[in-house]
């Protein structure tokens, strides 16, 4: 690990909690399945870990606008999908936006380090739940 950055028994089962999730949780999911493991672990104490834990490079930070950041055991570069809807998240592998990365850098002068490519949208289960719903309306 960096220089620096001690690892805890604590750290550990977080990282570990991350790295066991199927999908993307944010930091109070974390906390509710940590605390299932160790009851006196505090909050904060997740919540830090968790920033620490991103900051190493060890877990993948994805914030939101005005939602709750969500934590991302895939630490390789990837793209996301995200419903508007339910806020579902799902990783995507998009080699076509490694492209957009070169068009950046001649267009800005910037030395891209990283970029992250989110498409926003419905997903299936959202979009078959509104044309139920429509459906519904047109029969009044």
């Amino acid at each position: 690990m960096a220089e620096g950055y001690r690892n805890t028994t604590q750290r550990t089962l977080i990282l570990a909690e991350v790295q066991a999730a199927e999908r993307h949780l944010t930091a109070g999911e974390i906390f509710e399945r940590v605390r299932r493991r160790d009851p006196k672990i505090a909050y904060g104490t997740v919540y830090r870990s968790l920033h620490l834990l991103a900051e190493r490079g060890l877990i993948q930070e994805l914030t939101f606008a005005d939602q709750a950041s969500r934590f991302d055991k895939r630490v390789d570069r990837h793209d996301h999908v995200h419903c508007t809807a339910c806020g579902l998240l799902l990783d995507v592998d998009v080699p076509v936006a490694l492209i957009a990365r070169h068009v950046a850098e001649e267009q800005s002068g910037f030395a891209v380090e990283s970029h992250h490519t989110l498409f926003a949208g419905t997903c299936p289960a959202c979009r078959v739940r509104g044309a139920a719903r429509d459906g519904r309306r047109g029969e009044s």
